[in-house]
């Protein structure tokens, strides 16, 4: 092989250990795994990259290292050299044999076989879409989903469009009658995501089953205040002397320029915001009991690149935050770290529009991994189904779910 295709085969085995590998990217891994040989050619290139690299990676504990690989490969190696090649040798054979979706179920790494059938094909259901409900200030409603790129509204002298990619602009006049009480709603129904660039330039992404309001023109205000419900992602403009803030159900988050995730949906039972640059300052209403009885006051924490923060009522935590996992919805994939089945559920019911409903007792277990949101059901659910941890039954928009 070229150097050009052995780089490229290093660049999937290395996505394909840190779960941030695609579909299609496992699909073309596992193709060249198929071939006579491949498995020994990408032993030698990581052993080869690992003897010039000054950087070593983390070995996986002994025992586990040897438990897998007897249990993938069976093929006899001395300790010594196992032991050296542990953190590579066990990804590269627990890759053979993957068709389209890897799953990890506590220490052991599964896959979707051929044969799988969960659903059948007119049985499926297809992933959600770009489309949103722009309510006007005036009470108008646009569906955007069904709306031509070009001018949608002008009002006071705001003028709001479509581009051709779907996004929408607002450019505001510079004597503009807009008046500091209007606001536009942007709203999303289940399975749907659309994307929104705000009269002061900055950019969000709204997930499904989510709203924003914000004003129709920022110019005559001294902060730049915006009202969410659900799940965003937001890539604020700076500007020094006008604050941003975030208000969501008892949480306010407020920033200068930068980029975070705020995950608020009611059902949820908490708040998480994940900041990805910069810096925030995440307000929440506290209490505390004295002499004199309860007494409620607000309080704040600040979040670092790579922190996220968990407010569950009046208890706010600050943690290690996964990017990968928690901005994965806006890059089009889900990705699942240890995550339970109810969790997994609830996101997948959002961006596929379907109930779900447990049959007995909920089914336990962490399970892990990384699938694209553009595949339909029934390859995320086959990919589940085959750690023979849970079972699913589709009927018509319902997902019923059992041991």
């Amino acid at each position: 092989m070229s150097n050009i295709e052995d780089n490229r085969l290093l660049l999937l085995y290395q996505k394909f250990q840190s779960k941030t590998a695609s579909v299609e990217e496992l699909t073309e891994l596992n193709n060249f795994l198929a071939s006579e040989g491949a498995e020994q050619h990408l032993f030698e290139l990581i052993e080869k990259e690992y003897q010039s690299s000054e950087i070593k990676q983390p070995e996986l504990p002994e025992f586990r290292a040897e438990q897998i690989f007897q249990q993938i490969t069976g093929q006899p190696q001395t300790h010594r050299k196992i032991r050296k090649l542990w953190p590579r040798i066990a990804g590269v054979a627990a890759v053979a044999g993957l068709l389209a979706i890897a799953i990890l179920f506590k220490d052991q790494i599964l896959s979707i076989g051929s044969q799988s059938q969960v659903v059948s094909s007119n049985q499926d259901i297809a992933p959600g879409r770009s489309a949103a409900t722009l309510t006007l200030a005036n009470g108008r409603k646009i569906l955007l989903s069904a709306t031509p790129s070009g001018e949608l509204a002008n009002e006071s002298g705001v003028t709001i469009s479509k581009t051709s990619d779907g996004e929408i602009l607002y450019e505001i006049k510079e004597n503009s009658a807009a008046k500091p009480g209007q606001h536009n709603l942007l709203s999303t129904a289940m399975g749907e995501t659309y994307q929104v660039k705000l009269p002061d330039g900055s950019r969000v992404w709204l997930n499904a089953a989510s709203s924003l309001k914000y004003p129709v023109s920022f110019s005559s205000l001294k902060d730049r205040r915006v009202e969410l419900h659900g799940e965003a992602y937001f890539e604020v403009a700076k500007d020094k002397l006008h604050p941003f803030l975030v208000e969501t159900d008892g949480q306010e988050v407020t920033v200068l320029g930068t980029h975070f995730n705020i995950k608020a949906y009611q059902q949820d039972k908490n708040i998480v915001t994940t900041l990805a640059e910069g810096s925030v300052r995440v307000g929440y209403q506290a209490s505390a009991w004295s002499d004199h009885g309860k007494i409620v006051y607000k309080d704040e924490v600040i979040l670092s690149p790579g922190q996220q923060s968990l407010l569950k009522g009046e208890t706010i935590s600050v943690s290690k935050a996964t990017l990968e996992e928690s901005l994965a919805w806006k890059d089009g994939n889900f990705v699942f770290n240890d995550a339970n089945i109810e969790k997994i559920m609830q996101d997948i019911a959002r961006w596929y529009n379907i109930q779900v409903v447990y049959e007995g007792s909920v089914p336990a277990g962490k399970f892990s991994g990384n699938v694209s949101r553009t595949k339909n059901i029934s390859q995320i659910l086959r990919a589940l189904e085959s750690t023979k941890l849970v079972h699913f039954k589709i009927e018509g928009r319902k997902v019923y779910v059992s041991k």
